[in-house]
Protein backbone atom coordinates (compact mmCIF):
# COMPACT_ATOMS: atom_id res chain seq x y z
CA UNK A 1 0.00 0.00 0.00
CA UNK A 2 1.35 3.43 -0.99
CA UNK A 3 2.30 5.84 1.77
CA UNK A 4 -0.15 8.58 2.60
CA UNK A 5 0.91 12.24 2.16
CA UNK A 6 0.68 12.78 5.92
CA UNK A 7 3.20 10.01 6.60
CA UNK A 8 5.55 11.29 3.89
CA UNK A 9 5.45 14.83 5.32
CA UNK A 10 6.31 13.41 8.75
CA UNK A 11 9.34 11.61 7.29
CA UNK A 12 10.46 14.77 5.47
CA UNK A 13 10.35 16.76 8.74
CA UNK A 14 12.37 14.02 10.49
CA UNK A 15 15.05 13.89 7.79
CA UNK A 16 15.21 17.70 7.68
CA UNK A 17 15.90 17.78 11.43
CA UNK A 18 18.63 15.17 10.99
CA UNK A 19 20.15 17.22 8.17
CA UNK A 20 20.33 20.31 10.40
CA UNK A 21 22.18 18.29 13.07
CA UNK A 22 24.69 16.75 10.65
CA UNK A 23 25.30 20.13 8.97
CA UNK A 24 26.00 21.73 12.34
CA UNK A 25 28.37 18.91 13.29
CA UNK A 26 30.14 19.30 9.94
CA UNK A 27 30.70 23.02 10.58
CA UNK A 28 31.95 22.38 14.13
CA UNK A 29 34.32 19.66 12.90
CA UNK A 30 35.62 21.99 10.19
CA UNK A 31 36.43 24.66 12.78
CA UNK A 32 38.14 22.17 15.10
CA UNK A 33 39.98 20.59 12.18
CA UNK A 34 41.64 23.89 11.24
CA UNK A 35 42.90 24.46 14.78
CA UNK A 36 44.06 20.85 15.10
CA UNK A 37 45.87 21.11 11.75
CA UNK A 38 47.69 24.20 13.04
CA UNK A 39 48.84 22.27 16.12
CA UNK A 40 50.20 19.48 13.91
CA UNK A 41 52.06 22.01 11.79
CA UNK A 42 53.53 23.76 14.85
CA UNK A 43 54.68 20.46 16.40
CA UNK A 44 56.58 19.44 13.28
CA UNK A 45 59.54 21.89 13.35
CA UNK A 46 60.35 21.15 17.00
CA UNK A 47 60.33 17.39 16.36
CA UNK A 48 62.46 17.82 13.24
CA UNK A 49 65.01 19.91 15.14
CA UNK A 50 65.22 17.31 17.91
CA UNK A 51 65.83 14.61 15.29
CA UNK A 52 68.53 16.76 13.72
CA UNK A 53 70.32 17.38 17.01
CA UNK A 54 70.20 13.72 18.08
CA UNK A 55 71.47 12.61 14.67
CA UNK A 56 74.30 15.15 14.85
CA UNK A 57 75.34 13.96 18.32
CA UNK A 58 75.25 10.33 17.16
CA UNK A 59 77.38 11.16 14.10
CA UNK A 60 79.79 13.07 16.34
CA UNK A 61 80.85 9.84 18.01
CA UNK A 62 78.84 9.98 21.21
CA UNK A 63 78.59 6.74 23.15
CA UNK A 64 75.07 5.42 22.49
CA UNK A 65 74.81 3.36 25.66
CA UNK A 66 71.99 5.23 27.38
CA UNK A 67 69.05 3.20 28.75
CA UNK A 68 66.47 4.57 26.29
CA UNK A 69 68.67 3.53 23.37
CA UNK A 70 69.42 0.00 24.52
CA UNK A 71 67.95 -2.78 22.41
CA UNK A 72 67.19 -5.96 24.30
CA UNK A 73 68.93 -9.12 23.15
CA UNK A 74 65.59 -10.91 23.23
CA UNK A 75 62.19 -9.21 23.10
CA UNK A 76 59.80 -11.04 25.41
CA UNK A 77 57.31 -8.33 26.41
CA UNK A 78 55.90 -5.59 24.20
CA UNK A 79 53.93 -2.54 25.26
CA UNK A 80 51.30 -1.78 22.60
CA UNK A 81 49.64 1.66 22.72
CA UNK A 82 46.43 2.36 20.78
CA UNK A 83 45.38 5.97 20.11
CA UNK A 84 41.69 6.42 19.26
CA UNK A 85 39.02 9.08 19.70
CA UNK A 86 36.73 9.49 22.69
CA UNK A 87 33.69 9.91 20.43
CA UNK A 88 32.25 8.24 17.36
CA UNK A 89 30.46 9.63 14.30
CA UNK A 90 33.76 9.86 12.43
CA UNK A 91 33.39 7.14 9.81
CA UNK A 92 35.94 4.34 9.90
CA UNK A 93 38.56 6.35 11.80
CA UNK A 94 38.39 4.37 15.05
CA UNK A 95 37.63 1.04 13.38
CA UNK A 96 40.72 1.22 11.16
CA UNK A 97 42.99 2.02 14.11
CA UNK A 98 41.51 -0.82 16.16
CA UNK A 99 41.99 -3.26 13.27
CA UNK A 100 45.64 -2.22 12.97
CA UNK A 101 46.13 -2.69 16.72
CA UNK A 102 44.53 -6.15 16.62
CA UNK A 103 46.74 -7.20 13.70
CA UNK A 104 49.83 -5.95 15.55
CA UNK A 105 48.72 -7.73 18.72
CA UNK A 106 48.25 -11.00 16.82
CA UNK A 107 51.62 -10.64 15.05
CA UNK A 108 53.45 -10.12 18.34
CA UNK A 109 51.64 -13.07 19.90
CA UNK A 110 52.71 -15.27 16.98
CA UNK A 111 56.32 -14.36 17.80
CA UNK A 112 55.77 -15.71 21.31
CA UNK A 113 55.83 -12.32 22.98
CA UNK A 114 53.66 -11.08 25.83
CA UNK A 115 51.70 -7.94 24.92
CA UNK A 116 50.60 -5.26 27.38
CA UNK A 117 47.81 -3.15 25.89
CA UNK A 118 47.48 0.54 26.68
CA UNK A 119 44.37 2.26 25.28
CA UNK A 120 44.22 6.04 24.99
CA UNK A 121 40.68 6.98 23.98
CA UNK A 122 37.27 5.63 24.96
CA UNK A 123 36.45 3.99 21.62
CA UNK A 124 39.50 1.76 21.52
CA UNK A 125 39.21 0.85 25.19
CA UNK A 126 35.51 -0.04 25.06
CA UNK A 127 35.83 -2.07 21.84
CA UNK A 128 38.84 -4.13 22.94
CA UNK A 129 37.38 -4.66 26.41
CA UNK A 130 34.12 -5.88 24.86
CA UNK A 131 36.14 -8.28 22.68
CA UNK A 132 37.88 -9.52 25.86
CA UNK A 133 41.37 -8.25 25.12
CA UNK A 134 43.43 -7.84 28.31
CA UNK A 135 43.92 -4.08 28.84
CA UNK A 136 46.86 -3.25 31.06
CA UNK A 137 46.34 0.52 31.23
CA UNK A 138 43.83 3.01 29.81
CA UNK A 139 43.35 6.79 29.57
CA UNK A 140 39.81 7.88 28.63
CA UNK A 141 39.92 11.56 29.57
CA UNK A 142 42.43 12.82 27.00
CA UNK A 143 41.31 16.34 26.01
CA UNK A 144 40.72 17.57 22.47
CA UNK A 145 43.64 19.96 22.87
CA UNK A 146 46.45 17.76 24.25
CA UNK A 147 49.33 19.44 26.04
CA UNK A 148 52.82 18.31 27.00
CA UNK A 149 51.40 17.43 30.41
CA UNK A 150 48.99 15.04 28.68
CA UNK A 151 51.88 13.60 26.67
CA UNK A 152 53.82 13.02 29.91
CA UNK A 153 50.76 11.37 31.44
CA UNK A 154 50.55 9.00 28.47
CA UNK A 155 54.21 8.12 27.96
CA UNK A 156 55.86 8.33 31.40
CA UNK A 157 54.42 5.02 32.71
CA UNK A 158 55.62 3.28 29.54
CA UNK A 159 59.11 4.77 29.85
CA UNK A 160 59.20 3.62 33.47
CA UNK A 161 58.14 0.11 32.44
CA UNK A 162 60.86 0.05 29.78
CA UNK A 163 63.58 1.23 32.14
CA UNK A 164 62.56 -1.35 34.75
CA UNK A 165 62.65 -4.10 32.14
CA UNK A 166 58.94 -4.84 32.40
CA UNK A 167 58.62 -4.31 28.63
CA UNK A 168 61.33 -4.66 25.98
CA UNK A 169 59.68 -2.59 23.25
CA UNK A 170 56.94 0.04 23.04
CA UNK A 171 54.84 0.21 19.87
CA UNK A 172 52.25 2.91 19.17
CA UNK A 173 49.31 2.62 16.76
CA UNK A 174 48.24 6.09 15.63
CA UNK A 175 46.93 7.94 12.54
CA UNK A 176 50.01 9.40 10.87
CA UNK A 177 49.25 12.81 9.37
CA UNK A 178 50.46 12.89 5.77
CA UNK A 179 48.05 15.45 4.37
CA UNK A 180 44.52 16.71 4.81
CA UNK A 181 43.23 13.74 2.83
CA UNK A 182 45.50 11.00 4.18
CA UNK A 183 45.96 9.83 7.78
CA UNK A 184 46.73 6.11 7.50
CA UNK A 185 46.88 3.92 10.64
CA UNK A 186 50.57 3.45 11.41
CA UNK A 187 52.64 1.41 13.86
CA UNK A 188 55.71 3.21 15.25
CA UNK A 189 58.34 1.75 17.55
CA UNK A 190 58.82 4.41 20.21
CA UNK A 191 61.17 2.53 22.53
CA UNK A 192 64.01 1.75 22.34
CA UNK A 193 64.84 4.94 20.47
CA UNK A 194 66.57 4.49 17.15
CA UNK A 195 68.85 7.47 16.39
CA UNK A 196 67.51 9.27 13.30
CA UNK A 197 69.40 8.37 10.14
CA UNK A 198 70.07 10.55 7.13
CA UNK A 199 67.37 10.56 4.50
CA UNK A 200 67.87 8.21 1.55
CA UNK A 201 69.62 9.84 -1.37
CA UNK A 202 71.15 12.56 0.80
CA UNK A 203 74.61 13.26 -0.45
CA UNK A 204 77.47 13.09 2.02
CA UNK A 205 79.58 16.18 2.35
CA UNK A 206 83.22 16.11 1.40
CA UNK A 207 84.40 16.84 4.95
CA UNK A 208 83.78 15.44 8.42
CA UNK A 209 82.48 17.71 11.13
CA UNK A 210 84.43 17.65 14.38
CA UNK A 211 82.00 18.47 17.18
CA UNK A 212 83.10 19.96 20.49
CA UNK A 213 80.47 19.32 23.14
CA UNK A 214 80.02 21.15 26.39
CA UNK A 215 78.79 19.50 28.53
CA UNK A 216 79.70 16.01 27.36
CA UNK A 217 77.75 14.60 24.41
CA UNK A 218 76.44 11.78 26.61
CA UNK A 219 75.01 14.33 29.08
CA UNK A 220 73.33 16.28 26.28
CA UNK A 221 71.88 13.10 24.82
CA UNK A 222 70.67 11.93 28.24
CA UNK A 223 68.73 15.19 28.57
CA UNK A 224 67.38 15.21 25.01
CA UNK A 225 66.11 11.62 24.77
CA UNK A 226 63.27 11.97 27.33
CA UNK A 227 62.27 15.21 25.63
CA UNK A 228 62.30 13.42 22.28
CA UNK A 229 60.02 10.66 23.58
CA UNK A 230 57.58 13.14 25.09
CA UNK A 231 57.58 15.31 21.96
CA UNK A 232 56.95 12.27 19.77
CA UNK A 233 53.99 11.22 21.91
CA UNK A 234 52.63 14.78 21.86
CA UNK A 235 52.91 14.86 18.06
CA UNK A 236 51.03 11.56 17.84
CA UNK A 237 48.27 12.90 20.11
CA UNK A 238 47.74 16.05 18.05
CA UNK A 239 47.82 13.97 14.84
CA UNK A 240 45.17 11.67 16.31
CA UNK A 241 42.89 14.60 17.18
CA UNK A 242 43.39 16.24 13.79
CA UNK A 243 42.66 12.96 11.99
CA UNK A 244 39.51 12.51 14.07
CA UNK A 245 38.17 15.93 13.05
CA UNK A 246 38.95 15.32 9.37
CA UNK A 247 37.15 11.97 9.50
CA UNK A 248 34.16 13.48 11.36
CA UNK A 249 33.86 16.34 8.88
CA UNK A 250 33.91 13.89 5.97
CA UNK A 251 31.35 11.62 7.63
CA UNK A 252 29.00 14.49 8.52
CA UNK A 253 29.25 15.99 5.03
CA UNK A 254 28.34 12.61 3.54
CA UNK A 255 25.42 12.29 5.98
CA UNK A 256 24.21 15.80 5.08
CA UNK A 257 24.38 15.04 1.36
CA UNK A 258 22.51 11.76 1.86
CA UNK A 259 19.83 13.56 3.89
CA UNK A 260 19.37 16.10 1.10
CA UNK A 261 19.01 13.31 -1.47
CA UNK A 262 16.44 11.59 0.75
CA UNK A 263 14.50 14.85 1.16
CA UNK A 264 14.45 15.32 -2.62
CA UNK A 265 13.25 11.76 -3.15
CA UNK A 266 10.55 12.07 -0.46
CA UNK A 267 9.37 15.39 -1.89
CA UNK A 268 8.90 13.79 -5.30
CA UNK A 269 7.10 10.87 -3.70
CA UNK A 270 4.85 13.33 -1.83
CA UNK A 271 4.03 15.16 -5.06
CA UNK A 272 3.13 11.89 -6.79
CA UNK A 273 0.98 10.85 -3.85
CA UNK A 274 -0.84 14.21 -3.86
CA UNK A 275 -1.40 13.96 -7.61
CA UNK A 276 -2.76 10.45 -7.22
CA UNK A 277 -5.03 11.59 -4.41
CA UNK A 278 -6.33 14.54 -6.47
CA UNK A 279 -6.90 12.29 -9.48
CA UNK A 280 -8.81 9.84 -7.30
CA UNK A 281 -10.97 12.63 -5.85
CA UNK A 282 -11.79 13.98 -9.34
CA UNK A 283 -12.65 10.48 -10.51
CA UNK A 284 -15.00 10.02 -7.54
CA UNK A 285 -16.68 13.40 -8.21
CA UNK A 286 -17.17 12.59 -11.89
CA UNK A 287 -18.46 9.15 -11.02
CA UNK A 288 -20.86 10.57 -8.47
CA UNK A 289 -22.19 13.18 -10.94
CA UNK A 290 -22.71 10.51 -13.57
CA UNK A 291 -24.64 8.38 -11.09
CA UNK A 292 -26.93 11.30 -10.22
CA UNK A 293 -27.74 11.94 -13.90
CA UNK A 294 -29.02 8.37 -14.20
Amino acid sequence: MAEQPKEIRKRIRSVTSTKKITKTMELVATSKMKRAQDRVASAGPYTDKLNEIIAAIAEGGAALNLPLLQKRSEVKKVGLVLLTANRGLCGGFNANLIKMAKRTYAAEKEKGREVQLTCIGKKGMSTLRFQEYPIHRSIVDMPDKPTFADAHRAIDPLVEDFLKGEVDEVLVVYPRWESLGSQPPTVKKLLPIEPPAKAEGEEKSGFVLDFIFSPRSEDILADLLPRYVTQTMYTMLVMSHAGEQVARRTAMKSATDNAQEMITHLTRTLNRARQAQITQEIAEIVGGAAALQK
